[in-house]
């Protein structure tokens, strides 16, 4: 799993967070397969059915088709299509998390124009 909702202590950024990673370890422990991207991996499980034309931690940037298509081409080799899947996954978490920290910027920037 991905650790962009944690800070660097290890805690979660908030408590609906915490709860989705508790989820997903769980899921994991249970069914090692469900870490490979598909469209019933951990994160469906947790997050929920795939918005039409999005992937969970994609955004618009492949839409569904695309992404598992990926994923079905790459089958053949089976390490190489886990490593594939993995690192789209960390750069889609990366991305997030680069947004959510610019969002964070802006808030921050606010506070301060309006507290001076």
């Amino acid at each position: 799993m991905d650790h962009s909702a944690q800070k660097k202590d290890g805690s979660y950024i908030n408590d609906e967070a915490r709860a989705i990673g508790e989820r997903l370890k769980e899921i994991e422990q249970l069914d090692e397969s469900s870490r490979v991207l598909s469209q019933n991996d951990s994160i469906a499980q947790v997050l929920g059915k795939e918005k039409p034309g999005r992937v969970h931690g994609v955004g618009s940037e492949l839409t569904p088709n695309q992404l598992f298509d990926l994923n079905l081409h790459l089958s053949g080799n089976k390490v190489q299509a886990e490593l594939e899947a993995e690192k789209l996954k960390r750069k889609a978490m990366e991305d997030e998390a680069a947004s959510e920290k610019k969002k964070r910027k802006a808030m921050e920037s606010a506070l301060i124009y309006l507290f001076q």
